[in-house]
This record gives structure tokens, sequence and C-alpha cells, in this order.
């Protein structure tokens, strides 16, 4: 359940394997040969590009002139000519050569983009790269029976409400309490494969996201309410806040670091409490949660406070095991990367 569309798109490929690789591989020939025709560049031919809207959309210098001339027609090529029985796969291996062959964004962890700029590339080629992978591994599968898997374009803060059918394990990566906006982060195959347009798609975008950084929250949200009577969450929150002030931090922004805490522990309880319609008795549940200080160096201990939100709501703790640590830029601590272990009773 994924309500990015790209990491939605994902998800749907990879878990889909009545493919047949060679009619995958023949395909996207058929398909690079007419993009090339269309992508050529005469001298008086001017350049495929984005719209104004799409632009601002995108980290400045995301990717160069030509190669996003090349990137459009063949992503628009695929979405003319593709079988639709293929084109989720031929649209995700565009997708990723797009972000990793095409553009100039690098990733350390943050993305950002390279000094040294890609003027042009043979995304064509770099595609057909890709899809021998997607068919070699297609290919190579294990022959085992695979049950079928069903992915939703959907928010799972409201899981039950949109599934018929009861489930026995949960095992997710939620986002964290910080100020890492992950739309930024597929921003532009989002915008390639026409899933962002302009600043209304973005937006209905965040608001379907749980609430984690200061550029995803919204005057009217409410999942605050889930933990209102939490004592550890209102107090760290209420820390944050004191902090903000004594150090006189005054843009808008910081002064949303407070909210944000209560709307992150608030949306994870609204998840909690959903998931208890569509869970059989028994059922087991992992999350893969990280510590953070990312606010003003407040400590958020986000396993612990996890685990004792679920248990509130009547869920029984299992365990909270060590992950990985990671080293914090700011405060050179080693933060715990943990994973929560739950047990619905039923």
């Amino acid at each position: 359940m994924e309500v990015n569309p790209i990491a939605y798109l994902a998800g749907k490929v990879k878990t889909t394997w009545d493919v047949d690789p060679t009619d995958l591989t023949a395909s996207a020939k058929k398909i690079a040969s007419l993009a090339r025709r269309r992508s050529r560049v005469n001298a008086d031919d001017s350049l495929r590009g984005l719209s104004e809207e799409q632009e601002k959309l995108l980290i400045s210098g995301s990717i160069s002139p030509l190669p996003l001339h090349k990137c459009i027609i063949l992503g628009e090529t695929i979405d003319e000519k593709a079988d639709p029985a293929i084109r989720d796969h031929l649209r995700l291996a565009f997708a990723k050569t797009a972000v990793g062959e095409a553009s100039n964004l690098c990733f350390g962890p943050e993305i950002g983009v390279s000094r040294k700029k890609k003027t042009d590339v043979d995304v064509i080629s770099a595609w057909l790269s890709e899809i021998a992978v997607y068919a070699y591994d297609i290919e190579n599968r294990n022959r085992a029976r695979c049950e079928p898997c069903y992915c939703y374009n959907e928010d799972a803060r409201a899981i039950g409400n949109l599934l018929e059918h009861k489930i026995d394990a949960v095992i997710t990566s939620p986002p964290y309490p910080n100020e890492k906006d992950y739309t930024r982060t597929t921003r532009l195959e989002n915008v390639l494969l026409g899933f962002l347009n302009d600043r209304d798609d973005l937006r209905a975008l965040k608001k379907g996201l749980l609430r984690s950084n200061t550029r995803n929250v919204y005057k009217g949200d409410d999942d605050d309410q889930w933990v209102s009577e939490n004592a550890a969450v209102q107090q760290i929150a209420e820390e944050i806040e004191r902090r903000r002030i004594e150090l006189g931090k005054t843009s808008g922004f910081e002064r949303m670091y407070h909210r944000v805490t209560k709307q992150y522990f608030g949306g994870m309880a609204r998840h909690f409490e959903s998931l208890k319609q569509v869970l059989n008795p028994g059922a087991y549940l992992a999350y893969v949660v990280g510590d953070q200080a990312s606010y003003l160096r407040v400590m958020i201990r986000t396993g612990e406070l996890l685990s004792q939100i679920a248990e509130e709501l009547g869920f029984e703790p299992v365990a909270i095991d060590l992950f990985r640590t990671r080293l914090a830029t700011a405060t050179k601590m080693q933060m715990r990367e943990e994973v929560v272990v739950l047990r619905w009773p039923g």
C-alpha cells in the first residue's frame, strides 16, 4: 500500500511475474527503434521540454536539455505503443533510466545535483539494458508457485476501509519524524511519467502522506488528536517548542517542529487503529523506524513511542530489535534504527 505513485508503480511491477520475457524484449526493441527516429535532432529543430509548471516542481538542473528531450520522447512512445500487459514494466525501467542514467541527480544521502552535468546520454540504449535485466530476472525466477499480490495506491492510515480480506502480517518502514521531504527524492520520475504536473498535484500527493516533515503539514490536519492524551508525545512536543523559544528560532518551518511531531505519532496511531479491522488474531507486525534528533536536537525515541502507542490501542509489544546504528550529521551521535515487533491478540 503506497501513496507515492512511482513507488506504487514499482510495487506493482516487482510483484508481477506472469510476463513473457521474450515479448517484453521484442516490444522494447520496437519502441526503441521508433523513439530513436523521433528523437533525432537537426540543426533547426527545437528540443522537447517540460511545461513551466512541471519545471517548477523539479530541483534546478535535475536533467540537461538534450537528455530530457530524449526522455520525453521515449516516455511518450512507450505510452503510445506498449501493450497494456507490459506497459508498467517498460515505464518503470524508463523511470530508473531517467534518474540513474539520464539525470544530473545524485544521492548522498539527500538528493542533490551533481556538479558535472550530463549534456548528452544514450537514453534509449540505457533503457534497453534495463529491460534486459528485467527479462533475465523474469526468465530465471523461482519456478515455485507464487501467491497473487495486490498493490493499492492508497493511504495506509485508512487501511481498514480499503481491504476486504484479513491479513496475518505487516512489515514496513514508515517515515521518521524529521525534515526529509520524501517527495523530492522521486520528483523527477513522477513528473516524467505524468503523475505530477503542477503544484496542485504535488499538494494532493503530500496530503496523502504520513505527516513527517514541515513541508507536508497543512491547515486542518488533525491526526494529532489521536495522541492528545499521550503524555510522552506531548512532553516531547513541548520540549521542542521550549527549545525553539530559548534559541530564538522564528522561521515558519521551525515554528511547526512541535506540530509535526504530534501529527506524525497521531498518524501512526490512526494507522494502528485502522489495522485492527483487518488483522487476524495472532497477527504479527514489524516496523523499521529510527530515533531522531532533527528538531533542535531534542531526542525522539521513535521505536519506544510507537510501541507504547500501539500498546495503548490493544497491541502486544513483542520486541524492539536493533537493526543498525547510523551517524547523525548534526550531533555526531550514533542513532538507533530498530525493528518494532508487535502482535495483535484479537
